[in-house]
């Protein structure tokens, strides 16, 4: 599939920006900083061929990440499409859509087709600048407690669908490894490395962090959640995300998993991947690779000790981020697997994520087949690296008129 052509026009290069009332500052400040930086043309394409239960009236939704700590998307380059078969049905550019919000996700909802044609497929696209991360931890672990949270950081702090951090047995983890007041066991950063190394050291990774359907086409994300990570003292990689980002808000810490794609630099190029970041005050979202963590045995190390994977991400900058959601909101619009998207499910009395061996099911009237061709999403992306930006770049989503980021 070829990207189309992105517009290169006006720039904006410099440190400082006006904050007025659109968003808040979401840049690291203080001991965490953006280091390597790279651009990249990155096509989402799903591809449907089942109206769900509910018919296609709602939309199809991506929380994407537009304006976020480790990242910035242009806005003239975004653009979402449906296709009916081979005819263009809906197109939208940023124009089209809302603001992002406090945190920096833009709402991405396009209308969908109830077009008899198949196969429906939407394309979101766009131009990504993206960043690596470095943490002064000399600096960083003098960091206390906040008397409160800032509010764009709070709503990470509650239970959601697979991030269960209210469930008592989360909570019971947290308190057996840092005691019953996080608070008084150290500081933040402390708190944030002891927890993520006791999930990490005692996970065992099934190997497997996608679901696939026939013919070994990508549908989506493998996880289970936190609360069964713990029970079964393992999973997916996606799996030890939930639990990392559970303990730490049962802790609370504010953090949450980034769902992205793996660029053409990157081992999982073309593939859903998943990270985790946790909130530090005076410094901001601070990247946290668990499976990386988890294969280089972190379990052993000191929590004095730099640990790369932990605020220290060089290749951060191979991963695109688009969403902080396996599916948004309460996750209840999820088509048939975690993946980030959503427009409405299936087949509301079928089990979710659908396996490919579950056999028969119903979606209103019609009675499907897992495993049948035709049936399963596919979901395909398409990345080129358009080189490294040079100084710094401004989020031009703060802007009264948005306008294009730089290339080389």
């Amino acid at each position: 599939m070829r990207i189309a052509p992105l517009s290169y026009a006006a720039v904006l290069m410099a440190g400082v920006v006006s904050t007025s009332a659109i968003g808040q500052m979401h840049e690291p400040e203080g001991p965490l900083v953006r280091t390597d930086g790279r651009f990249h043309d990155v096509a989402m394409q799903v591809v449907l061929w089942q109206m769900p239960e509910a018919g296609g009236d709602a939309p199809f939704r991506l929380p994407l990440i537009v304006d976020g700590p480790w990242s910035l998307v242009d806005p003239t380059s975004l653009i979402a499409e449906v296709h009916a078969g081979s005819a263009l049905v809906e197109r939208k550019t940023a124009e089209d859509f809302k603001r992002p919000d406090a945190v920096g996700e833009l709402d991405v909802r396009v209308p969908m087709t109830t077009a008899a044609r198949a196969p429906i497929t939407v394309t979101v696209q766009g131009r990504f600048a993206v960043w690596s991360s470095a943490l002064d931890e000399s600096v960083a672990g003098t960091i206390g407690w906040p008397a409160s949270w800032p509010s764009d950081a709070r709503r990470f702090l509650t239970s959601e669908p697979l991030i269960e951090s209210s469930n008592e047995a989360i909570m019971q983890a947290v308190e057996a490894t840092v005691g019953p007041d996080p608070q008084a066991w150290g500081a933040p950063l402390a708190v944030a490395k002891r927890l993520t190394q006791a999930a990490c050291a005692q996970f065992q990774s099934d190997g497997a962090h996608l679901v696939h359907g026939p013919n070994q086409t990508m549908r989506g994300i493998n996880v289970d959640g936190a609360l069964m990570a713990l029970q079964r003292g393992g999973g997916s990689e996606a799996d030890l995300v939930c639990l990392v980002v559970s303990v730490l808000r049962a802790a609370g810490i504010p953090a949450r998993p980034v769902i992205g794609v793996g660029s053409k630099q990157s081992p999982r190029r073309g593939e859903f991947t998943v990270w985790a970041e946790c909130f530090l005050p005076e410094a901001g979202w601070v990247p946290i690779e668990p499976d990386l963590l988890r294969r280089r045995g972190v379990g052993t190390r000191a929590i004095t000790q730099i640990w790369r994977g932990f605020g220290d991400c060089p290749e951060l900058d191979d991963v695109v981020p688009l969403c902080w959601s396996f599916a948004g909101d309460d996750g209840g619009d999820a088509y048939e697997a975690w993946a980030g998207w959503t427009w409405a499910r299936l087949a509301p009395t079928a089990p979710f994520p659908l396996d490919v061996e579950t056999g028969q099911f119903r979606v209103g009237d019609r009675v499907l087949v897992t495993g049948q061709a035709n049936l399963h999403s596919s979901v395909q992306f398409h990345t080129i690296n358009k080189g490294r930006p040079k100084g710094q770049i401004a989020s031009p989503w703060r802007e009264a008129d948005p306008t294009p980021i730089t290339t080389p």
